[in-house]
């Protein structure tokens, strides 16, 4: 199936993209190809951050702070963002079921677009520790969370807390030198 997705995906990225390239006069026409490469490229990439949630072969609590801490490094410096990582050296092999891998990394992901999005930071610091379970915290430089003024239809952060709950775990958002975000995972460790 991720096989069949993604050439599918690919095709209409190479069509779209090949379509741009020629001279087209119609802005309108010209922004409509480039968004569809835009969306192509975003499917292909939750596509893969799904099947690596569900690959049993990433079962262990290694895979999943490599991961995080990889995908964290990357999506931070495209975003011209300076990310210093603090991560154990050596992380046991705790298996980690697909469900929880899924919640934890979709809670970073959340965090580091609301970074990105919102906090107007220049530097973020993403440390794991192990202490009864996980604990992940993101601490960016920015402007901090501005509770009196939320949006309206902004779901980012009751996102995190409702993954946070269907896993027993906890998460804390501080106001200290910009946001610093604590998600705590309860897993024997």
């Amino acid at each position: 199936m991720h096989d069949d997705l993604g050439a599918g995906l690919s095709r209409i990225k190479f069509l779209s993209q090949s379509l741009a390239n020629k001279r087209i006069e119609d802005k309108h026409t010209r922004i409509s190809l480039e968004k569809i490469t835009g969306y192509s490229d975003e499917m292909t990439e939750k596509m893969g951050e799904i099947v690596w949630a569900l690959n049993e072969k990433n079962d262990t609590l290694a895979d999943l702070i490599a991961y995080a801490r990889s995908y964290t490094m990357e999506y931070l410096a495209n975003h011209g963002i300076q990310c210093e990582a603090n991560t154990p050296l050596h992380l046991p092999g705790t298996f980690v079921p697909g469900e929880i891998r899924r919640n934890t990394f979709l809670s970073v992901k959340e965090c580091l677009h609301n970074i990105v999005k919102h906090a107007n930071a220049s530097r973020v610091e993403f440390s794991v520790q192990l202490n009864r379970g996980i604990e992940i915290i993101i601490h960016d430089n920015g402007k901090g969370i501005d509770w009196n003024n939320q949006r309206i239809n902004s779901n980012g952060l009751e996102n995190i807390r409702k993954r946070m709950k269907e896993m027993n775990g906890q998460v804390q958002f501080i106001n200290e030198q910009g946001t610093k975000v604590i998600l705590y995972i309860p897993l024997s460790v």
